[in-house]
């Protein structure tokens, strides 16, 4: 048995809005939408402040799997690699299992900042309280936020950053 993993991005009231296929980009934008082209972080850019900080609308993502499997848990995600433009931009991340309409102002969930998160050790626990043992079954949210201060020295595109999610599969 072998299950699949599909990660989603969720949007709009509630974070209720996902994806309808798995997930390729979940660019940081100035909009809540799902960037399914990849290219729509070129029109809704994050920009430096002069006073202050910007804050990108959060990402809210969760994984779904389906197939047929017995059970799914210890279920995480971390940074993994990419590194920030500037060393004054940030990337928080949180988990919630409930949904909620992202903001694009300082995140109540997303605030555990990069160094937090950035390796397997420091991985954030998504695993829902209620098993995942049947196909279509998902993961508690992960929350991503890039925020961007009047400080920032090296304006620009951060680069691709990347996010690893493990999980047991039984």
């Amino acid at each position: 048995m072998t299950a699949t993993c599909n990660l989603k991005v969720c949007t709009g009231v509630d974070a209720g809005t996902e994806s309808s296929d798995d997930a390729s980009n979940w660019n940081l934008i100035s909009t809540d939408a799902y960037d399914s082209t990849g290219t729509s972080y070129q029109t809704n850019k994050i920009s430096v402040p002069v006073t202050g900080t910007t804050y990108s609308y959060e990402r809210w993502l969760r994984l779904e799997f389906t197939g047929a499997f017995t059970l799914i848990n210890n279920i995480k995600a971390w940074h993994s690699s990419g590194n920030l433009s500037d060393s004054n931009i940030d990337l928080n991340a949180g988990e919630t299992d409930t949904g909620v309409t992202p903001v694009d102002t300082v995140s109540s969930i997303a605030t555990t900042t990069l160094t937090g998160w950035n390796s397997e050790v420091e991985a954030i626990d998504i695993t829902p309280i209620s098993d995942i043992d049947t196909s279509g079954d998902e993961t508690d949210y992960l929350v991503v936020q890039l925020e961007v201060p009047s400080t920032v020295l090296t304006p620009g595109d951060i680069g691709s950053q990347s996010i690893t999610f493990s999980y047991d599969e039984i």
